[in-house]
């Protein structure tokens, strides 16, 4: 259903990163020539990100701003800033998986296990920003390229913002947030890619239509898709306890030590497992490298047999649902509303 929107994401992210670095390349990305640069050094500091990106993923992000363009009458003009969702996504989970140890990503080893440490927090962190060479490029409103930068850097704060308090929680053994401060977490962390995707598309689409009438309406398309990014995640930490989540192994998360929904409704239930939980978290990072999954799988079975994975799931399957219904509300009934309804209702996790 989405090959053609796939195939020009990808057309424009190679546009960003090439498998072929050059001068001219390096040049845009730096504003300057650099003659005394080394291209092959420039090839391999920036392999780490071509990597991860090869590894492939749904790309539903940019899906989501593509789509959302195309459905509002904007035909292909978000094409060319899909790149800024999708890149420094991918350079998140380079950052994310160095933060969390996690072994493998896609499938694959993580890219840090392969290229090091310090090339792939390099790469990673350049991630966030490589995306800006498009708004020198972009033939837009130079109104609207402010407008789309503010809100870009906004999502980037709050990208960060959301996964430090992940990380704190889970380097805090006995912290466990109450629901409230889950969902604002996965909001920042999570929804907020998501509702930049949506405000792109929406942007671009009034900008081909000479329609700014509707603005309101572009915010609405952010706040419904922040709320579907939120479902997503939900489903993404009930199928890590259970199916376990493509290219990743299941429990990975209790490896991490992660409060996820799960573990925060099974200890506002249970808070007499409160220790029990911390100690079979610790014993799973600490067996994880021998393959011992005992502690894992203990800690899997109480969530799941308490009702609190089943409770999650169907908190995330909710606000899937309430996204669905306002999609539907805010978008006009064609073919790329189709796909992202039909996006939705696979129940795509945020494992991409």
């Amino acid at each position: 259903m989405y090959d053609e929107q796939l195939r020009r994401i990808e057309t424009a992210i190679d546009k960003i990163l090439p498998e072929d670095i050059d001068s001219t390349w390096i040049a845009s990305v730096v504003g300057m020539k650099t003659s005394h640069v080394n291209h092959n050094w420039a090839r391999e500091l920036t392999e780490p990100g071509r990597a991860l990106l090869r590894r492939g993923g749904k790309r539903w992000r940019s899906l989501v701003c593509v789509l959302t363009c195309e459905a509002l009458g904007g035909g292909e003009a978000a094409d060319e800033l899909a790149p800024l969702i999708e890149i420094p996504h991918n350079g998140s989970l380079i950052i994310d998986d160095i933060e969390d140890t996690s072994p493998t990503r896609r499938g694959k080893p993580a890219i840090h296990k392969i290229f090091g440490e310090d090339l792939a927090i390099n790469m990673g962190n350049l991630m966030y920003f490589l995306p800006s060479i498009i708004l020198a490029r972009s033939s837009f409103h130079p109104t609207l390229l402010t407008a789309i930068t503010n809100d870009w850097l906004t999502v980037m704060r709050r990208l960060h913002l959301g996964q430090g308090y992940d990380i704190i929680w889970h380097k805090r053994s006995n912290c466990f947030p109450d629901e409230q401060a889950y969902l604002q977490m996965c909001r920042l962390k999570t929804g907020s890619l998501a509702g930049l995707a949506a405000r792109i598309g929406g942007s671009a689409a009034q900008s081909v239509l000479k329609d700014y009438a509707e603005q309101g309406s572009v915010q609405e398309l952010g706040c419904t898709w922040e709320t579907l990014g939120c479902g997503f995640q939900i489903i993404d930490d009930v199928l890590n306890l259970t199916d376990g989540v493509a290219g990743k192994r299941r429990g990975d998360d209790i490896i991490e030590g992660k409060k996820s929904l799960p573990v925060i409704y099974h200890v506002a239930k249970n808070p007499e497992d409160s220790s029990h939980l911390q100690n079979l978290f610790e014993q799973a990072k600490k067996t994880a490298t021998r393959n011992d999954r005992k502690a894992i799988n203990e800690a899997a079975e109480l969530l799941i047999s308490s009702g609190a994975a089943m409770e999650a799931q169907m908190k995330g399957q909710r606000l899937l649902m309430q996204g669905r219904d306002e999609l539907k509300k805010l978008l006009p009934d064609n073919q790329a509303r189709t796909a992202l309804i039909h996006l939705i209702d696979s129940g795509m996790n945020t494992e991409t």
